[in-house]
């Protein structure tokens, strides 16, 4: 998880400009780091990073909002597809 979240870290960083500590459960949206174009951006930019596919229903605040949660939704699209 380490590793996801410091790849996610480092993105969220280069695409906002956004400069402090990023909390692992931080909310990114209430925190204004991501907007709602940001964050279709980020979804586009795990989809290719770390191979995985969403569904309409993973695409929701409570999966997106965090670090954290962005990290374990990628880790049950990998369970779901076998990887």
């Amino acid at each position: 998880m380490r590793d996801e979240i410091a790849v996610l870290s480092d993105y969220v960083r280069s695409e906002s400009g956004y400069k402090g500590n990023l909390n692992p459960e931080a909310d990114l949206l209430e925190a204004k780091i991501l907007d709602s174009f940001s964050v279709v951006q980020l979804i586009m930019f795990i989809q290719e990073r770390f191979e995985v596919e969403f569904e309409a229903e993973d695409l929701t605040r409570a999966n997106l909002g965090t670090l954290s949660s962005i990290v374990a939704l990628i880790d049950k699209r990998k369970a779901t597809a076998g990887k």
